[in-house]
């Protein structure tokens, strides 16, 4: 029986792989100058905390969730998101705030592979917990905006909207339901589901008929109080200073329960119809959910492999013969064993280098060594060991020279500056 990996899922082959290590690197170095620390959750929590942190109502925990049962009876799920577990790892060891906390973890979501989603999948995300002003939005925001401009996504904006606080959000509902009970019958089954669990909810319907409908629906940003509205105003003040555009769209609500005021969509035109890179926002009643105190948070979060799509393209999912820089060609038994000490001096003065360590004549070896990509090849036989002098080959030009263990460390050095 041959074996495949399970649909939804995907080999990272080595150029992805570089790429993801590149990203994160890049993501470290500007969080860290930011205040950002890293965390790391498990990947399996008590079902019942993204039951009711991210919503009963919500897709992630009605279709999406790998939730199982251990041998021990216990309710779990495979992690579907990042913000809830971080606030969770926050409440449980007591972490003192305000806290800034960055991740890169795996995600698992039953849900339809699409280009650049998998049901498991790799988030990196950022979160600003103890801190409830617009200025923390705004800063968050332009972190976004530069990390995914210096990581080169095509076709970048962005776009903004505020859902309102526990104050003001009931009569919006309010006027909201009243609206959608006159085209009921018009709507999905699952929008008339939506309706009396969650009415913001219909606006991430993707039914062509129902959004027409909710073009006329009435706007949430239009029923802010005055809070929400100054909060709002001071984040649109604090983007706009950066000089960062940004479309407002008063449907953007994001698909999780947890959210509240400030909600946002990195989006890029290279990604086609499913073209959200990056989504977050508020959340200051997450910790409240969890049975935590009031505190206030604000967060991003986007799938690598999205993002490497995006600024990357489909090249860098595929499999490409790497270049070996240094190949010794070792002609005899004896050579082996002595390749194999020189590698290790090689590597110790930091150069990259390996042994071909089947046996063959020069010729062979010289062919081998062609298609393992080599860019040069040592050539080690008795005479070489004995004098303490090698040949260096060039395998583009063909062009040979002898070097001393010294003259060869120089020479490799030279070449990489």
């Amino acid at each position: 029986m041959r074996f495949q990996r399970v649909k939804g899922t995907r080999d990272i082959l080595p150029l992805e792989a570089l790429a993801r290590r590149e990203l994160e690197q890049l993501v470290f170095s500007r969080l860290s100058r930011s205040g950002f620390q890293p965390i790391h959750t498990p990947t399996f929590e008590k079902f019942e905390l993204y039951q009711r942190s991210t919503g009963e109502s919500s897709d992630i925990v009605i279709k999406e969730m790998y939730r199982f049962q251990d041998m021990g009876g216990r309710d779990l799920a495979l992690r579907p998101e990042g913000t809830p577990s971080v606030m969770r790892a926050i409440l449980e060891n007591h972490i003192k705030l305000p806290v800034r906390l960055w991740y890169s973890m795996s995600m698992f979501r039953q849900d339809k592979p699409q280009k650049g989603r998998y049901r498991e999948h790799t988030q990196i995300g950022a979160e600003i917990v103890g801190e409830a002003e617009p200025e923390a939005d705004a800063e968050l925001i332009k972190l976004g905006f530069d990390l995914f401009s210096e990581i080169g996504i095509d076709g970048m904006y962005m776009e903004l909207n505020s859902i309102g606080c526990r104050e003001c959000r009931p009569t919006y509902q309010v006027k909201l339901v009243n609206f959608l009970k006159k085209h009921s019958s018009e709507m999905c089954e699952e929008c008339r589901v939506r309706m009396e669990r969650n009415p913001l909810r219909v606006f991430d319907c993707k039914v062509a008929s129902c959004q027409d409908i909710l073009k006329s629906a009435p706007s949430q940003r239009d029923h802010l109080c005055k809070e929400c509205k100054e909060h709002f105003d001071k984040v649109k003040k604090g983007i706009s200073a950066f000089n960062i555009p940004y479309q407002e769209n008063d449907r953007l609500v994001r698909g999780l329960d947890y959210y509240s005021r400030t909600v946002i969509e990195f989006k890029s035109t290279s990604l086609g119809a499913q073209d959200a890179v990056c989504g977050g926002g508020r959340y200051d009643y997450l910790a409240e959910e969890m049975g935590g105190p009031h505190i206030p948070g604000t967060g991003f979060a986007f799938g690598v492999e999205r993002a490497l799509l995006a600024s990357k393209g489909e090249g860098i999912f595929t499999y490409e013969q790497p270049t070996i820089a240094l190949l010794i060609l070792p002609l005899g038994s004896d050579a082996t064993s002595f390749a194999l000490d020189l590698v290790f001096k090689l590597r110790k003065a930091g150069l990259e280098a390996l042994v071909e360590f089947r046996s063959g004549g020069l010729s062979r070896m010289l062919k081998r060594a062609a298609s393992r990509n080599a860019r040069k090849v040592l050539i080690v036989g008795e005479d070489e060991m004995a004098s303490g002098v090698f040949i260096l080959r060039d395998m583009k030009s063909g062009e040979q020279r002898e070097l001393s263990f010294e003259e060869l460390i120089e020479s490799q050095d030279a070449d990489s500056s």
